[in-house]
């Protein structure tokens, strides 16, 4: 599968992944391999998490309108804004929520 992470600024992420878990507007879902195809809003300030082939995970938080399609196997997330962040923000946030 393919996953593109653009913004207005740039192209965040450009590559094969395994697996994302997307931050849903009614809940969290994740996205594999032959998934149905899809259009769906993002929460706002949330993580989008991305399996690599070689199992190294990405974390990458989106901010403003967010959205995302998949159709056969290729993924678009499109943001206002997009950035990567490690493991030890993610827990820190998670707690303060």
């Amino acid at each position: 599968m393919k996953l593109r992470i653009v913004t207005p600024e740039e192209t965040l992420l450009d590559q094969e992944v395994k697996q994302v878990i997307l931050p849903g507007t009614k809940a969290p879902f994740t996205i594999r391999e032959k998934h149905q195809a899809i259009i769906s809003p993002l929460v706002s300030g949330e993580v989008v998490k991305v399996l690599l082939p070689n199992g190294e995970e990405l974390l990458v938080e989106v901010q403003g309108s967010c959205i995302v399609e998949d159709h056969d196997d290729d993924i678009t997330i499109l943001a206002d804004s997009a950035k990567r962040v490690d493991k030890f923000w993610h827990r820190k946030i998670k707690k303060k929520k």
